[in-house]
């Protein structure tokens, strides 16, 4: 099967495949859209399965905890149950307390002081106080302590709820999300290695553009992170590829500035010679492939590094045809930058029959070109 062979999906055969297709085409907030309503609905179900007093709170709980990203659903749900529960504690005992014989108002006024310092220090917590509010100073149906038991209890159903439901429904795909991360930042690598070796660049310009590239990283570290809430693993396990990628994207990123660095030492001021825009070509030729292996990755297609082995022998070539012309010292980074781009081809090479016919495919490239 060709790198640009497209798996079939299961559910997408027959006439459902139209309507399937076009549901995985809704735009990132009509699934959050649909997500917080599946969860709204399915909370009032449980609640209401479990007879608790006050359902709606567990309906409150979902619009708040059902977020767009898992890890985002899990911290809040985790903010929900712990501001919750300190809450219900102080209300507790407040209601201990009242019922020993103290004045309610005061002993309303003592709880609240520490719940204020601790909003005022961790805003995430800032549940606690409003259950005190709730549990303390409403009357309850019941027992005495059945509103603390039942707020808690609705909070609970809430919050496990949506955290499912953002797991079955609309799931973020983080795997696809790192995947075209990583493609962003290499393309913001290339355009810095671009402007660099085809005309003077000033640090501040190099600076930048490098910017733009941590912005990138950020985002697929972020991706990694939420693929690893997703599988509830450790992503080096079930997906080794998908670890390397930070590290992989680092080194070239380091190896695009040690190189701006060593022009901007060694270059005259009209700029870099003019060969390296012959340079910059091939290893604009070779971020490209990678840039398809990794799109391939992100589409189950398999990396497909195939061409990215050829370029990456394209790249070398020319860099030893390149001379001193540019001097010593830019000469050495561009090898470094080549010795990490053919790293990076054989990481995405696992088999050793796949590398042994990629490696043949770029000598017969070679002779032929």
């Amino acid at each position: 099967m060709s790198d640009h062979a497209v798996r079939q999906e299961p559910g997408r055969t027959g006439r459902l495949a139209p309507a399937w297709d076009r549901i995985l085409g809704w735009t990132p907030e009509l699934r959050q859209a649909v997500r917080t309503l599946v969860s709204v609905f399915l909370s009032d179900l449980v609640a209401q399965a479990l007879h608790l007093r006050e359902p709606y709170w567990a309906l409150i709980t979902a619009v708040i905890v059902t977020q767009a990203r898992i890890s985002s659903t899990l911290e809040a749900g985790r903010d929900q149950i712990i501001g919750t529960l300190v809450g219900a504690l102080a209300g507790a005992a407040g209601i201990a307390l009242w019922l020993a014989g103290l004045p309610k108002v005061p002993v309303f006024a003592v709880l609240l002081v520490p719940l204020a310092l601790l909003a005022a220090f961790k805003p995430n917590l800032r549940l606690a106080g409003v259950t005190l509010v709730v549990v303390f100073l409403f009357p309850a149906q019941g027992g005495a302590f059945s509103r603390p038991v039942d707020r808690v209890l609705a909070i609970l159903v809430g919050a496990v709820v949506s955290l499912a439901v953002s797991y079955l429904v609309f799931r973020t795909r983080a795997r696809q999300l790192a995947f075209k991360a990583a493609s962003d930042m290499l393309a913001t690598v290339d355009a810095t290695q671009a402007a660099v070796l085809t005309r003077r660049v000033a640090m501040d310009e190099v600076e930048r553009l490098n910017d733009s590239s941590n912005d990138a990283l950020r985002a697929l570290v972020a991706a990694i992170t939420e693929a690893n809430r997703e599988r509830f693993a450790v992503v080096e396990r079930h997906d080794p590829l998908m670890e390397r990628l930070v590290p992989m994207l680092r080194r070239l990123q380091s190896d695009v500035l040690f190189v701006a660095r060593a022009l901007g030492e060694t270059a005259a001021t009209d700029g870099p010679p003019p060969s390296l825009a012959e340079v910059s070509t091939a290893v604009s030729a070779a971020f490209r492939s990678l840039q398809a292996a990794l799109d391939g990755e992100a589409q189950s297609r398999g990396p497909g590094a195939g061409r990215l082995v050829f370029e990456a022998r394209a790249l070398s070539g020319r860099l030893d045809r390149l001379g001193d012309e540019a001097g010593p010292l830019a000469r050495f980074t561009l090898q470094m930058l080549s010795r990490d781009v053919a790293d990076v081809a054989a990481a995405l090479m696992p088999e050793p029959a796949e590398r042994h016919a990629a490696a043949g495919a770029g000598t017969v490239g070679a002779a032929s070109g």
